[in-house]
């Protein structure tokens, strides 16, 4: 390893850099100032920008050593520092570090922490030399650990009781990633279709979605496992939802591992005198998200009154099974609608 220290790194809309005391104001103003930020850390609520003075201090002091790894994160289009990211320990003996983060309530869901994490992950591995890092999120908190899962991090187990953070004494989840198994490429770049020819336009597929009434679930099952399981579903401004019990395999699945693909067939042709099928099918990849509260209850009332059609029926029925049910949301990362080479030679014709 070649400890380089907190250099400035780039990303399309990012530049992660070292703080300086003139980034007090944004630090308590953009985050520290928010209770809903630190919820699950291990630092309390700022209660003025005197503390970020007093914090940016010590960092500012910590540059001087070359294994003091604390970024700031600067979005480009505004200007200011809206989070940070950094090393909170190493191991050199295993040449292993963890990594921590926050960012402002303002920013989250727009994938900033993950396109951050990325820069970190390739310049730690890439230039330092480390050979693997960890993160950690109580069980509580599973908006950080899809952050890990987007940053190709796998679940390693849950300690029970093991952290402590403003919440209490908690479950912490423990992820990790090996230097090998983050590429060079981006982790969420996904294969072209190798026969582009057969490629259906976004709005071909997205009728698919539309029009079908049964898909599979493909998840990370017991074990690392793979699990895949027919569904019904419904697909509304860009997203799928698909009910379930608020127990079982599914649930366990994703709340583990939060990412998924999901596949429709549209049409299934057998062609025996071709040796082939004529076939129309969409396959998507994405994150899930658990809904709660007025969100679930919309969501299983949509899905109950696609496959069901009478408005009072479904709502008294919707009612009295809420209770049991829980409502997956699929935020699809990459869609891919493909047809077989029957239909896509009569297109031609």
């Amino acid at each position: 390893m070649e400890h380089k220290g907190t250099v400035t790194l780039e990303t399309d809309r990012l530049v992660l850099r070292r703080f300086t005391l003139a980034d007090a104001g944004a630090m308590y103003e953009n985050w520290a100032s928010e209770d809903a930020v630190t919820e699950y850390l291990t630092w309390p609520t700022y209660g003025s920008v005197d503390v970020s003075r007093s914090v940016l201090a010590d960092w500012v002091k910590g540059y001087e050593s070359a294994d003091f790894y604390q970024w700031a994160i600067e979005l480009k289009e505004l200007g200011q520092v809206i989070g940070s990211i950094s090393v909170t320990a190493q191991n050199p003996s295993t040449e292993s570090c963890e990594l921590g983060w926050c960012i402002g309530s303002r920013w989250w869901g727009r994938g900033i922490m993950p396109e951050a994490g990325r820069a970190v992950l390739r310049y730690l591995f890439d230039e330092v030399g480390f050979a693997r890092a960890g993160a950690t999120h109580a069980v509580g908190n599973p908006k950080s650990g899809r952050v890990m899962q987007k940053l190709g991090m796998r679940y390693e187990g849950t300690l029970r009781r093991a952290g402590r953070c403003n919440r209490g004494i908690i479950d912490e989840v423990r992820y990790a990633i090996l230097k090998d198994e983050f590429p060079a490429e981006e982790r969420e770049t996904f294969r072209p279709m190798r026969r582009s020819r057969q490629q259906l336009s976004l709005a071909e597929t997205e009728d698919i979605l539309i029009r079908g009434s049964t898909g599979v679930l493909a998840v990370s099952g017991d074990g690392g496992c793979p699990y895949a399981v027919p569904v019904n579903y419904l697909y509304r401004d860009g997203k799928i939802y698909i009910h379930c019990a608020r127990e079982g395999h599914k649930l366990d699945a994703v709340t583990r591992d939060s990412r998924v693909c999901f596949c429709v067939v549209d049409r299934d042709e057998v062609l025996p005198e071709k040796f082939t099928t004529a076939y129309r099918s969409a396959v998507a990849f994405g994150h899930v998200r658990l809904l709660e509260g007025d969100e679930l209850a919309r969501a299983v009332y949509d899905l109950g009154l696609k496959y069901c059609g009478a408005p009072e029926a479904v709502r008294e029925h919707v009612e009295g099974a809420l209770p049991r049910l829980a409502c997956m949301e699929i935020e699809i990362e990459h869609l891919t609608g493909k047809e077989g080479l029957e239909l896509n030679r009569q297109r031609d014709v």
